[in-house]
């Protein structure tokens, strides 16, 4: 996004930024129509004046995400654009963890042993009011988009609905917040906890409706071949990335 240098300036078929003074874009709010839907999105510039990848804000981010471009120095971080966020409103925070190797925990009725494996990108979604988290996963490899299919999450504790059973494992008291934090301690009420059956029986693709233990031998297989699912293993949600965004 391009300063103008007073109200009256009108800068057109920018080519060369030498050629008004070396200004240098810095962010861009874009407004996009999607499926007969106005969204906004945030999109830093990189150091070659070329856009980057966005994430989806509301009004009120936007007018936050401008006044973090004063000439006072901001210190709270609240007013950093983490592109982790896909989609933020009053009621919403939705965000992804890019896949990765971890520790997966079980317990069963006799044991309690973990299993080091190649996870997908998970898709959060925490609805503020109604305290709950929504998980599902992608096998996107770039920035999921409202065009990204949604999994099933691969995991026990999970709904079809992609809603979590926590258990005993607690949210933030605050979820009011789009915060680092916030984020990483919902994380951890999912990825920290003891899986211990299966709420839906469709974690992984088969012709056969998956048992809790047959989840747990899929997952120690994966281990052994020191990989992550595949999409063809996985099962394609009823729930779009649309739905989501409205906390269906």
């Amino acid at each position: 996004m391009f300063a103008a240098k007073n109200n009256d300036d009108y800068i057109s078929q920018i080519t060369n930024i030498d050629d008004i003074g070396g200004i240098k874009g810095h962010c861009a709010i874009v407004v996009n129509e999607y499926d007969s839907a106005t969204y906004l999105t945030y999109h830093e510039i990189d150091e070659s004046n070329k856009i980057k990848d966005g994430k989806f804000i509301d009004i009120s981010q936007a007018i936050k995400a401008l006044a973090a471009l004063n000439a006072d120095p901001v210190e709270d971080e609240s007013n950093w654009i983490d592109t982790d966020i896909l989609y933020s409103s009053e009621s919403q925070l939705i965000w992804y963890v890019p896949a990765q190797k971890r520790s997966i925990w079980f317990a069963t009725s006799t044991s309690k042993f973990k299993v080091h494996a190649h996870t997908p990108a998970f898709i959060l979604a925490m609805e503020r009011n109604r305290r709950s988290l929504k998980v599902f996963c992608c096998k996107s490899k770039s920035r999921p988009t409202p065009e990204t299919k949604l999994y099933n999450a691969p995991l026990m504790n999970i709904g079809l609905d992609g809603a979590l059973c926590l258990g005993s494992a607690p949210l933030p008291s605050n979820l009011q917040s789009d915060s680092k934090q916030v984020r990483l301690a919902c994380e951890s009420a999912l990825f920290e906890s003891n899986f211990s059956h299966v709420n839906n029986q469709k974690t992984f693709k088969s012709k056969k409706n998956i048992s809790s233990q047959a989840h747990i031998a899929f997952w120690q297989k994966l281990a052994k071949e020191d990989r992550a699912p595949k999409a063809s293993e996985l099962v394609l949600s009823t729930v779009s990335f649309k739905s989501l965004t409205k906390g269906k």
